[in-house]
């Protein structure tokens, strides 16, 4: 094989692999580090084929979406072909005439709504939401983490549907992260009311719950309130999180594999972590009324 066509055999590769990364559904992490790892030529040609936005067109070009091309932007497959999108000029309105629309992040990608309410969501990488037009004052998260900062309406509460669960807003600003079967809710502001009716759990500024499992108990927990959703902000605050959780975290928000090694389990990490430039690829969608 002549030298081109190794470059041209790689360089395909390492954009399949792009392609791979950026859908949401995205498991194969062990596969894709071992790529990785395999030749010091493999890192650079997977951020050539990041880098290089003309790719991400050409995957939307027979989704029903309209695009105007930014460089280092794109939607994940999976995303792009189940929602109806129109975006110019960074700003994305849903089709107003379907009953609900999807709203997907690549790894890494973060982005912001304006809802019609007033609230506000920012989501994480590799984050996955269903929006209702017709239910403005409800959104459901299938998976990923999300920060919602909710404009209070005592007569029309603000519903979070995630993992099954049903969470109700008492004017708030807080976090809620569904992966797999578990569930994490904390919050920074307000108040959360976890599955209202007899046994519910009402969540007050710096409680956390978290939930292994849908038949699992939950277990209630503290944390710093100016810490939570931080992500959002472009950094990771931590007060002695396990190192796993840290790892999770940074593989969500920067949208690389990140691990720990063995016999770290006990280790604990108290700091910040700035995310840094990936924070500029973030944009914004306005969420209209439904007609």
């Amino acid at each position: 094989m002549t030298m081109s066509a190794q470059h041209l055999e790689l360089a395909e590769a390492a954009r399949l692999w792009a392609i791979r990364v950026q859908d949401p559904a995205f498991a194969d992490w062990e596969g894709f580090t071992e790529w990785l790892e395999r030749d010091p030529a493999h890192l650079g040609a997977y951020e050539t084929a990041l880098a290089d936005g003309t790719w991400g067109a050409e995957l939307l070009a027979s989704a029903p979406v309209e695009v105007q091309p930014r460089r280092n932007w794109w939607l994940p497959a999976g995303a792009a072909a189940a929602a109806a999108v129109a975006v110019v000029g960074g700003w994305a309105v849903l089709d107003r005439d379907a009953p609900a629309q999807q709203i997907a992040t690549a790894a890494g990608e973060h982005r912001t709504i304006d809802l019609a309410d007033g609230s506000k969501l920012a989501l994480n990488g590799g984050t996955r939401v269903m929006i209702d037009p017709d239910t403005p004052r409800q959104v459901v998260l299938e998976q990923g983490e999300a920060r919602f900062e909710v404009r209070h309406d005592a007569s029309d509460p603000f519903v979070v549907l995630s993992g099954g669960t049903r969470l109700v807003d008492a004017g708030t600003v807080f976090n809620v992260v569904q992966d797999g079967d578990a569930l994490e809710v904390a919050v920074a502001e307000g108040a959360v009311i976890y599955e209202p009716g007899p046994n519910e759990v009402r969540l007050a500024p710096g409680d956390t719950l978290k939930r292994a499992g849908k038949s699992a108990k939950p277990v209630i927990g503290t944390a710093n309130p100016q810490a939570i959703g931080s992500w959002a902000s472009g950094a990771l605050q931590y007060d002695r999180p396990t190192l796993d959780q840290v790892a999770r975290d940074l593989t969500r928000s920067i949208g690389r594999p990140v691990r720990t090694t063995g016999g770290t389990e006990r280790l604990r990490f108290t700091g910040t972590l700035l995310l840094g430039a990936r924070r500029k690829k973030c944009w914004r969608a306005r969420v209209p009324r439904s007609k």
